[in-house]
């Protein structure tokens, strides 16, 4: 007979993951597994489930927020957190459904996340423009793409010439590269898997002003490489880093181009849900949230168009 207060709720954190091989992505298969054992386990160590409460978790939150980061210099991102905490309960519903507990509440506060991302300045921004244009380089090419469509790293690196349409003047983004750790062996792959959402699987539209630039036979060959070898996301990182430093912009992360990108369409007064389908987002609320940064230049602008 099994007494359930002397069972772990590390053991059921385990049991639970096992049950998800094979009925999820291989990708959040491998987020699971580091979540569970860089931040979870290590945290509730002998913790048994029948003691744990709505505090302890709370509390976990706190104290991952403030200082959870692996190197110790600092707390986590709430995007982070939550996906820890999307994790713990996943495991309690589980472990309620199994009887391992009757109950769990399952609400937790998290604070306001005012951090916003930093953006490249429209100076910076022209400047940049200016060096992808001349260059010959593909990757500068996928960069400017990022800048006109607002796509992931991870959908560019896996573009291939055969997604473009150039009659149409479309793309096809239907896939995304990534490095994931391997669970069985510990050590990190590439792979190339669809989108995260239906959403984001879509078609977008490319600017007359980028196609001259799309000087691409339509193969198989990877649009960053002109080849069968892709270009890994943190290789790309790397390039976009050396490209900055160069121009001697402060530093941005590639990924802002995409936040860039999206700002500057609401300044240009694209709809919001014709911009959420561009980024392939899963609702127009989630672009609003999480890439829109108006500037105080604009929202005056707007403001003076009041006349009293």
């Amino acid at each position: 007979m099994i007494i359930l207060r002397k069972i772990k709720f590390n053991t059921v954190l385990e049991e639970w993951f096992q049950m998800q091989k094979g009925n999820v992505k291989e990708s959040t298969y491998a987020t699971y597994y580091h979540h569970m054992n860089k931040h979870i386990k290590p945290y509730f160590k002998d913790m048994y489930i029948s003691k744990l409460k709505h505090i302890h978790i709370q509390q976990f939150i706190n104290d991952m927020l403030n200082h959870g980061r692996l190197d110790h210099q600092g707390g986590l991102s709430v995007k982070t957190v939550k996906e820890l905490v999307n994790v713990i309960k996943l495991c309690l519903k589980y472990a309620i459904k199994n009887h391992y507990i009757d109950s769990f509440d399952l609400e937790f506060h998290f604070p306001t996340n005012n951090r916003k991302t930093q953006l490249i300045s429209d100076y910076d921004c022209q400047k940049l423009i200016l060096y992808l244009k001349k260059s010959h380089d593909m990757r500068c090419i996928g960069i400017l793409l990022i800048l006109c469509s607002g796509i992931r790293i991870g959908e560019l690196c896996a573009l291939k010439n055969n997604d473009f349409d150039l009659i149409k003047k479309e793309v096809l983004i239907s896939k995304t590269l990534q490095r994931i750790q391997n669970v069985e062996s510990h050590k990190t792959k590439i792979i190339i898997n669809t989108t995260k959402t239906q959403r984001s699987s879509r078609v977008i539209p490319i600017p007359d002003s980028l196609v001259p630039y799309l000087n691409i036979e339509l193969n198989e060959n990877y649009f960053l490489t002109q080849s069968s070898k892709y270009v890994e996301p943190r290789t790309l990182r790397y390039f976009f880093k050396r490209i900055l430093e160069e121009l001697e912009i402060p530093y941005v992360t590639i990924h802002s181009l995409r936040h860039y990108f999206a700002s500057k369409c609401i300044e240009l007064g694209f709809d919001y849900n014709c911009l959420s389908e561009i980024l392939g987002h899963a609702s127009v609320s989630t672009t609003m949230n999480l890439y829109v940064h108006t500037k105080d230049e604009h929202k005056k602008a707007c403001m003076n168009k009041i006349r009293i």
